[in-house]
């Protein structure tokens, strides 16, 4: 017998009784691939019980005349009534930790996706010291990346994420998450359970989203034309700090660079922002360097966000205006060109012109592993020299699925050019965005609608091909990463 599957039988078998129960708090027992294990291997079932009543039923209908070994697994002693006590032996409540004593008890404790395949893996480690919460997680990991998880596992986990979108928790977990299930390529398994998760965002949204557009920069960015007013609050015009834009990171692709940066010694501060509604590079990256609200009639370019940056810093008041010759900023590249300015911008296109060259989700997972350990080599260069450097991006990412492309007509009064996405639309005027509307009742409550713009709140877009773009108010779009290094 298997010598994890052993232990267990041990801690919940008793020898001269053909029934137990045992009270598990932390569900492993609960667990289907558990049960399924320790069934085949041993014979032993391990049989979940609500009530007093339902064991009473099941012992006077199956187990009473039954030879089979069992054990019921119960939330409380008291459902084993007397007459029953002297049949089914009540062993001591069991628990993970007393099966891993060497593991941190409370990682193993509050690890959802412990499986039963990782847990052995960590019982035939036997350990011969104790192991701390970081070891512990890092060989949680390396079991998880060893076996892998399975899709239920992940799904199980997703559904029982307790969803706030102020936290930055919320996101992390989702995307870390999607990381597990990329490497494995089995993202297509849990995209309806994203689809739940993204309903809820869309509630938070109508509710809560567009109040963030003049919130306080104090402690935190809460929209992206709120990321300058925070520097310059917490930082004086002689410290240097650097903004580190990149085009196009949905939340787990960070996670992919926060890996690299922190096997090159670099700690991150974790937090998020939102992107501006439409998430396009045309509003959301001007909200960014303007520090304010953007305007539909700029112009994008690189020289017209090196003005907003650079006119930012110089009309501060008092001890927080930045004279123009401490003031950089660098397109297309993380290279320092005069390390003794004090403000340096960075914009980095990379992800986002390779993101727009894969067909699929699972390609561009692949492609940013690789884009992850160049740029944090960049930017470990950047935090050699002394600068406070913040990382984010105008908007994410989606694998967005097709719904039709637009015909002529329905092209025919958009504001201009670029006002023209796979993910959402901006007219010319009001009137005609309800005319389009008009036009297609079936999926107005799948567009967030304002004024004269319309975005897909879900994962639809406007061609005939599945396809990684952005725009939309999808949270894989929207909740982005606004991360801090502090300076070395």
């Amino acid at each position: 017998m298997d010598k994890f599957i052993e232990k267990i039988v041990e801690n919940v078998g008793c020898d001269g009784f053909r029934l137990t129960a045992v009270i598990n708090p932390d569900g492993f027992l609960y667990r289907a691939d558990t049960q399924e294990n320790v069934l085949r291997e041993s014979g032993l079932l391990l049989l979940p019980i609500q009530s007093s009543l339902e064991l009473r039923v099941r012992y006077e209908t199956t187990d009473r005349w039954s030879d089979n070994r069992i054990c019921y697994i119960i939330k409380d002693s008291s459902w084993i009534l007397p007459d029953l006590t002297q049949i089914i032996h009540i062993l001591s409540t069991f628990s993970l930790p007393k099966l891993l004593p060497a593991l941190n008890s409370n990682i193993l404790l509050n690890n959802e996706l412990l499986t039963f395949s990782t847990a052995s893996y960590l019982y035939n480690k036997r350990y011969k010291y104790n192991l701390s919460a970081t070891e512990t997680k890092s060989l949680i990991n390396e079991a998880q990346s060893a076996l892998g998880v399975s899709k239920e596992e992940l799904i199980e986990k997703l559904s029982k994420i307790k969803l706030n979108w102020e936290d930055v928790i919320t996101i992390e977990t989702i995307s870390r998450i999607i990381n597990i299930a990329l490497k494995q390529d089995i993202y297509n398994d849990i995209e309806d359970s994203l689809s739940k998760i993204n309903d809820d965002f869309q509630q938070y949204v109508c509710s809560s989203y567009f109040s963030k557009i003049s919130s306080s920069a104090v402690q935190k960015p809460k929209m992206v034309n709120r990321i300058l007013p925070f520097i310059a609050r917490n930082h004086s015009r002689d410290e240097k700090v650097a903004l580190v834009v990149i085009d196009g990171m949905t939340y787990w692709q960070y996670l992919l660079l926060e890996k690299e940066l922190q096997l090159s010694g670099i700690s991150t501060i974790n937090s998020f922002t939102l992107a501006w509604l439409p998430s396009i590079t045309k509003l959301s990256r001007q909200a960014i360097f303007k520090g304010n609200i953007p305007n539909l009639d700029y112009k994008q370019s690189p020289n017209e966000e090196q003005k907003l940056w650079e006119n930012f810093w110089i009309t501060q008041s008092g001890f927080k205006k930045v004279e123009s010759y401490n003031i950089s900023y660098n397109h297309g590249s993380l290279t320092i060109d005069n390390p003794d300015k004090t403000r340096q911008a960075f914009v980095d296109t990379t992800l986002d012109e390779r993101m727009h060259t894969v067909g699929n989700i699972r390609e561009l997972y692949l492609l940013s592993e690789e884009w992850a350990k160049d740029t944090a080599a960049e930017i470990k260069d950047i935090h050699e020299m002394g600068y406070q450097i913040y990382i984010t991006t105008d908007h994410g990412n989606i694998q967005a699925a097709p719904w039709r492309l637009l015909n002529s007509h329905e092209k025919t009064f958009l504001y201009e050019k670029e006002s023209r996405g796979s993910r959402y639309l901006i007219y010319s005027k009001n009137e005609y965005l309800n005319l389009f509307i008009a036009k297609n009742e079936d999926i107005k409550s799948e567009l967030l609608i304002k004024d004269n713009w319309a975005v897909w709140r879900n994962s639809k877009s406007f061609s005939n091909n599945i396809g990684i773009t952005h725009g939309g108010a999808h949270f894989l779009e929207v909740v982005i990463p606004f991360i801090k290094i502090n300076k070395k």
